[in-house]
């Protein structure tokens, strides 16, 4: 497969980096979250984020002079807007889906401090509600999708002085001008994933404390090939490492970090097979012991038994419902006998299965309620994330939500997701079914009774 353009310049920075500080202060504040790692993952709130590694290692590979400051390891909020401030150059945030409101807090507070930084924004969130995001905050730049080349060509013009006015050439952004927002020419999507260098995990603070990181999250794809109505969804076509490639990734991670255990948070570990025999190859080589996400209709006993033989300890799928029409109303794409032939094969194969549900889907009645108790109580499976669903922007589920006037205010909204909370039974309802709001609640306390007698098998 030929290289576009842009990873080309992204493997020629990899292969030859640019002089170690040699270009202006590149600050990276990470907000905080106010989420309850599900069990098992509690360690992603704290470890290094992969979109945030891969962006600060470009920068630094281009010869900024980065440093990260994360909120989520207990800094200073004011020690942190102080310290990019001080440092000048450009500002950057990842915006989470539930971190909204503090990226405001930060952004107002180091732009009243220094107002000459150069402020540049990113992330899932919003990119997926970018026109009201990008005209309630106003950075100067926001880069929409996959970060990497857009970066590499923003901060080339940055630092040549281009201004926002100038920049409406630069494929992949979304600008704040003269009072209303406007986008450039869509990016295409990175399909070789091969030319993305190894993060370099010393950027983190944590990390240079302590190099020692024996769990962390790591993917091997970007993308996903469902469209369910629930998920906000940025790209569109699945990407891959090789399977050589993430070799030389994980021999890196291991070396510097000795970590013994990852969480594979590709959204489809199972999308290519053959592939997916060659990942556990590597898994297995390294010794390592590894859960993964992954959708259930392309589930195949002998892979999973080789999964198992290779360290795999847990499969978290998407079920969401078992309700056939609940699911086909959810665009899933699955069949409720796929759901549970995935389940029961895995638990033969010794691996255990974490569910994803999702109380109050459009569709629920009673009856999908009853089918979905019935499940977790007769089958091996543990519902590990249980929610009620939450309409994200960017989903048909969103839209639907605001048609039907319950998101009135979309920013105000956002101050409530982040607050949402899993496994929490009185987290807020936006009730899209025709059940009523008591129904509902009692089934996911039937759910959580379940969890919680499961959970004592999940170690």
């Amino acid at each position: 497969m030929s290289r576009t353009v842009d990873e080309q310049k992204i493997a020629d920075l990899t292969a030859k980096p640019r002089q170690a500080n040699s270009r202006p202060a590149f600050t990276m504040i990470l907000p905080t979250s106010p989420q309850v790692g599900t069990p098992n993952r509690e360690f992603l709130l704290e470890t290094p984020t992969e979109g945030v590694s891969h962006i600060a290692t470009m920068a630094k590979l281009a010869g900024w002079n980065v440093k990260i400051r994360d909120l989520r390891d207990g800094e200073d909020f004011e020690d942190a807007c102080q310290d990019a401030a001080k440092r000048g150059g450009v500002l950057a945030m990842p915006v989470f889906i539930d971190s909204y409101p503090v990226n405001v807090r930060i952004l107002e507070r180091v732009l009243e401090l220094n107002p000459e930084i150069v402020s540049v924004v990113g992330g899932a969130l919003i990119s997926s509600l970018p026109e009201t995001l990008i005209a309630d905050l106003r950075p100067d730049y926001t880069i929409l999708g996959e970060g990497e080349a857009t970066l590499l060509e923003l901060l080339d013009y940055i630092e040549n002085g281009g201004t926002p006015a100038g920049a409406t050439g630069i494929a992949g952004l979304g600008l704040f001008l003269d009072g209303a927002v406007h986008f450039t020419p869509k990016r295409l999507q990175l399909m070789d994933l091969d030319v993305l260098p190894v993060p370099d995990l010393f950027l983190f603070p944590t990390v240079q404390r302590n190099p020692v990181i024996p769990e962390l999250g790591i993917t091997t794809s970007r993308g996903c090939y469902g469209r369910c109505s629930f998920c906000f969804l940025n790209m569109e076509k699945l990407s891959y490492k090789s399977p050589e490639r993430f070799e030389l990734e994980v021999a890196d991670l291991v070396a510097k970090h000795s970590i013994r255990y990852f969480y594979i948070n590709d959204l489809t570990f199972t999308s290519n097979l053959e592939r997916t025999y060659r990942i556990c190859d590597v898994l297995k080589k390294f010794n390592l012991v590894w859960t993964c996400s992954t959708r259930v209709e392309r589930i195949q006993p002998e892979v999973l038994r080789y999964m198992h033989e290779c360290g795999c300890r847990d499969i978290w799928y998407g079920v969401e419902s078992v309700d056939q029409t609940v699911l086909d109303l959810a665009d899933k794409m699955t069949k409720v006998e796929e759901i549970e032939y995935a389940v029961s094969e895995t638990v033969k194969a010794g691996i255990k299965v974490a569910a994803n549900l999702i109380v109050g889907l459009p569709g629920e009645s009673e009856e999908s309620l009853r089918k979905m108790m019935e499940f977790c109580r007769n089958s091996e499976v543990i519902p590990i994330s249980i929610k009620y669903l939450t309409p994200f922007p960017g989903t048909k589920i969103y839209d639907m939500a605001v048609e039907r006037g319950y998101i009135k205010d979309p920013i105000a909204y956002l101050g409530t997701l982040a607050e949402r909370k899993v496994n929490d039974a009185s987290d807020e309802i936006i009730n899209l079914t025709e059940l009523p709001e008591p129904l509902l609640r009692a089934a996911f306390d039937d759910l959580l009774e379940i969890r919680k007698e499961r959970l004592k098998e999940f170690v």
